[in-house]
């Protein structure tokens, strides 16, 4: 059981920490453009190639963003109902074998500590779901300057 649970967290963060990995590549990709076009007031790349190339990769890129803040939320959810009630069990378990008190000490502070560093987790999904709400935001944009 514990495998299977390491496994789909190790996928679902791996999920993850790539859509913010491929939205940060288009980010830099995107950039000197963006500012080639805001300095300028003219594209670098002339035609309708650069406009098609920001209308369709902010749509993947937020579609990416939204899938990656669902699999972060999810997986949170899922560990944070988990493991909290995965480690009570130990310490129950410790305390009807007689283990000292210590150990069980010991096991109280991992618990906190692994509460903690999951609600780390949340935060780090809303700082992509902040982001994937800005590249919406910019993919409204730049289907208004395709039709222009």
């Amino acid at each position: 059981m514990i495998h299977a649970v390491r496994r789909r967290r190790t996928s679902y963060t791996r999920f993850v920490i790539g859509t913010a990995a491929i939205g940060a590549a288009y980010l830099i990709v995107q950039l000197p453009f963006a500012i080639y076009y805001g300095w300028k007031g003219k594209r670098l790349i002339p035609g309708k190639v650069l406009a098609e190339l920001d209308f369709y990769g902010d749509k993947l890129v937020s579609l990416l963003a939204a899938s990656g803040v669902g699999a972060g939320f999810a997986t949170t959810f899922e560990l944070k109902d988990f493991v909290p009630d995965a480690m009570d069990t130990l310490i129950l378990f410790g305390e009807s074998a007689g283990i000292g008190a210590d150990f069980i000490g010991l096991l109280q502070e991992e618990r906190n500590k692994i509460t903690g560093f999951l609600n780390k987790g949340y935060i780090a999904s809303g700082i992509l779901l902040a982001a994937c709400v800005f590249i919406i935001i910019v993919s409204v944009l730049s289907s208004i300057n395709r039709t222009n």
